[in-house]
């Protein structure tokens, strides 16, 4: 995960940048290189079937967790548990999409995946780091399915995952960020660190700025595109002063689209030919991308974003 970044000013630098300024970088817009970028696809492999790479990753949880018990649920998932009851569920699916997107790297995947929950279980009876909170930007949709694969385990869903609506579509879930796994905690976790739900939002955005790399624009002819390590984009949304401080000049109210964890596009909601390449590249990457959100646009007004309606 995101080491922090030392001596950083509480606001991290936006910076702005466009394929034609830099000297090496060929003349071509942003809106084309992303279009090319979406379209290109891998040469073809003989890919493992999730089955299959279900198999593998749970092989490998075996060796790495010997006093849990390492069980296939479904495709791409495995449960976890150990005598004392300590339990988690692995959900592959990003994994497998991330292998699929580039299979030389399956081990590699499957490696960083392992070490993550063998720090996660360990790190289930450790006190949480206030300073390690952040915020994760999710879809409802998201939230529902760990619910409800949680309630089939006869466990109470509520208790085990703090969050807070951010609008009718995202809600906004608390995770501990260390620097080689994330953890998402319940009530208990919150109580035992002396920590209050209204402190949340303030404490985790305040994280956020301080492990973020800078963020910067990327212009295109039709949109922009904001980029800040590859991991956050879509928290973005949260830092309050980049929407309000006047930073985009959009014809309209700012639309935005975070089809993706990693990938936040920005428009004019007068700006007709951009909104509909957003709605075009989201749909896209909600169909052929990992670690997805959702297809909807959201416009920013009084202080919010809000869905646009189509």
């Amino acid at each position: 995960m995101n080491a922090p970044a030392q001596g950083r000013p509480p606001f991290p630098p936006f910076t702005r940048e466009t394929a034609a300024v830099k000297a090496r970088a060929p003349r071509r817009s942003l809106c084309s290189l992303l279009v090319v970028a979406l379209l290109c696809s891998q040469a073809a492999f003989a890919a493992l079937t999730d089955e299959a790479f279900t198999r593998e990753v749970a092989t490998s949880l075996r060796a790495a967790l010997p006093g849990f018990k390492v069980e296939i649920t479904d495709k791409l998932q495995i449960h976890i548990k150990n005598d004392a009851g300590q339990e988690s569920t692995a959900f592959l699916d990003n994994a497998y999409n991330q292998y699929l997107g580039d299979p030389d790297a399956r081990q590699k995947i499957i490696d960083t995946m392992v070490a993550a929950y063998v720090e996660s279980m360990a790190a289930d009876t450790a006190p949480l780091n206030p300073q390690n909170i952040i915020p994760i930007i999710k879809d409802r949709s998201w939230l529902a399915e760990i619910r409800k694969n949680i309630a089939e385990r006869a466990e109470k869903p509520t208790e085990l995952q703090v969050f807070e609506d951010f609008n009718d579509e995202l809600v906004i879930v608390y995770a501990e960020d260390t620097p080689t796994s994330m953890r998402y905690f319940g009530p208990a976790d919150l109580e035992k660190a002396g920590l209050k739900r209204e402190q949340l939002r303030a404490l985790a955005v305040e994280n956020l700025l301080r492990i973020l790399p800078e963020i910067e624009r990327h212009d295109g002819d039709l949109f922009s595109m904001l980029t800040a390590g590859g991991n956050y984009e879509a928290s973005l949304l949260l830092i309050d002063k980049l929407w309000s401080g006047g930073n985009f000049k959009v014809e309209g109210d700012i639309v935005v689209a975070v089809p993706s964890r990693d990938l936040l596009l920005v428009t004019g909601s007068r700006n007709a030919a951009g909104v509909a390449r957003l709605r075009e590249i989201a749909q896209q990457i909600i169909s052929e991308g990992s670690y997805t959100l959702t297809d909807a646009l959201f416009v920013y007004r009084d202080g919010k974003f809000q869905r646009l309606k189509p």
